[in-house]
């Protein structure tokens, strides 16, 4: 009955629509239907390569579904063209006549690029197998007790789990959990084969999920641990809260999330390396004070951001610069991106600076009614419904939610982790409001150490916030429901049992001070 369901939204959401993208999703559909004898002589791997290339075309027809038809269909109107790229993001319509000779042309060519595609998957395995042993000096700075600890601590069965105790990392390996939480995810599973044989361990079972990004984008974990020791030195370990193990805490929750199947929102490994890139620096120089304190203060950011999403344009503009700067001869080599191509570069840049904006906790309620509103009118069976247009570009309005919902995760996080991230986040909303009051400025909410109480701080928070996105994103990820929600659930018992305990003790002192 669902599965008619969602097969009818589909077909209600394309019909009328037409577009050669739409129409070329149509004709793979054919080829790939069960009676077709083309479908019945493909590979398995020639029907995935189908099914790829048609998640590609039927994300074309979204961005430009929403774009009037009268500036899309006439391909000679300079007028036309210049709106709609300008003001719908729509690049300049593909040529097919110079591309099919474009084509025809490159079929020439097809034994010599097959042979430097065989020459690049060598050099791949080349790059693999030389850094297959690198470990951070970090590492060796270790004990060998201590190594063992955090060798448990960063297996892949471990960095996968929800309820993972980002600060027992921070305390394990040294103060430096950003740098290791990243090298263990984003380079699995090279990171726990190195550490496993340094230890004179047998390699440790790989998860079924790994995604392998050092083969993917030909990276270097020398490099990403290079550019995670730059990321990490930008973190204030000033701030109680906002800082790297904050940052190491919300790329795992994001991973923790992805590997319960959150990944099947995705399209491509390019777009997981992204968001778990965004993760590692979504946080990026943050001063420890919120929007609201840098627009009343006036601050040189809220004037150069125009008082709009501050502090997160700020992150992605200093993780960009890190990404695209130019090293000097004394610099080591931070060039995570040297792999990709150019396409690549603009597509990751996109998605990358895109999920960090995302974190601004003022657009949370708009980014959960986008979301229930996909959910509402398409179901949860495609992912390819949850894709929007923005700036030109298909992106995963699901992967975007994970990102936020991971960087307000604490209050979901078993005891007594959420309790020790409370009263991080409530010490830093407290000092911002001394610096207010010292500045005769509005005290922002929650950041008043005199009248803030911090179980009606979490219970509000849970309440409107943290526990609805978290219902809502069990509809995508299933796992939430026993995974997730009755750590919420147990959570809220708490603040409220301390509530009524915090009630009991005014009481009594009120008593005695009438007494």
């Amino acid at each position: 009955m669902r599965a008619k369901q969602d097969a009818e939204k589909e077909k209600a959401a394309t019909d009328g629509s037409v577009s050669p993208w739409m129409n070329g999703a149509k004709l793979i559909d054919t080829l790939l239907h069960p009676d077709s004898d083309v479908a019945q002589a493909l590979t398995p791997k020639e029907s995935e390569g189908l099914k790829n290339i048609r998640k590609l075309l039927i994300s074309r027809h979204i961005q430009q579904d929403a774009i009037p038809t009268d500036l899309t269909t006439d391909d000679d109107d300079p007028v036309n063209l210049y709106i709609a790229e300008q003001f719908g993001g729509l690049r300049k319509k593909t040529d097919f006549k110079k591309a099919a000779r474009s084509i025809l042309n490159g079929l020439k060519f097809i034994k010599t690029t097959q042979a430097q595609v065989a020459m690049k998957e060598k050099s791949v395995r080349r790059i693999t197998n030389a850094n297959k042993g690198y470990l951070p000096a970090e590492w060796h700075r270790l004990s060998t007790s201590r190594q063992n600890y955090v060798f448990r601590l960063l297996s892949y069965d471990a960095i996968a789990r929800w309820g993972y105790d980002s600060l027992e990392l921070s305390v394990a390996c040294g103060k430096v959990p950003l740098l290791f939480i990243g090298w263990a995810i984003l380079c699995a599973p090279h990171a726990q084969t190195a550490m496993a044989q340094d230890l004179g361990l047998e390699d440790p079972e790989g998860g079924d999920n790994i995604y392998e990004f050092v083969e993917e984008f030909a990276m270097k974990p020398e490099v990403l641990c290079n550019f995670l020791r730059l990321v990490e030195s930008d973190y204030s370990e000033e701030n109680p809260y906002h800082n790297s193990i904050h940052a190491s805490d919300v790329t795992q929750t994001t991973f923790a999330l992805l590997q319960m199947g959150g990944d099947k929102f995705s399209s491509s490994p390019l777009e997981l390396f992204s968001l778990l890139l965004a993760a590692v620096c979504h946080d990026m120089g943050h001063p420890g004070r919120n929007n609201s304190f840098e627009v009343n203060s006036h601050s040189e950011l809220s004037v150069i951001y125009n008082d709009s999403s501050v502090l997160e344009n700020m992150h992605a503009a200093r993780a960009c610069r890190l990404l695209t700067r130019q090293p000097g001869d004394a610099d080591l080599n931070a060039d995570i991106l040297a792999g990709l191509q150019k396409t690549q570069k603009e597509a990751f840049r996109a998605n990358f600076t895109k999920a960090i904006l995302c974190t601004d906790m003022s657009q949370h309620f708009a980014k959960v009614a986008q979301l229930k509103s996909k959910i509402s009118h398409f179901g949860t069976s495609d992912p390819l419904k949850f894709y929007v247009n923005s700036d030109g570009r298909s992106m995963s309005v699901v992967l975007q939610y994970m990102l936020h919902l991971a960087d307000i995760s604490n209050p979901a996080k078993p005891a007594p982790i959420f309790v020790e991230w409370t009263d991080r986040c409530l010490n830093e909303f407290f000092a911002q409001g001394d610096a207010e009051k010292e500045a005769y400025m509005p005290v922002s909410p929650m950041c008043d150490r005199d009248v803030t109480v911090k179980s009606d701080s979490q219970l509000g928070f849970i309440k409107f916030i943290v526990r609805p996105s978290f219902v809502l994103l069990s509809d995508l990820v299933p796992r939430a429901v026993d995974e997730i929600l009755p750590i919420l659930e147990n959570n809220l018992r708490y603040w409220e049992d301390q509530k009524l305990k915090e009630e009991e003790e005014e009481e009594e002192e009120q008593e005695q001070q009438q007494g």
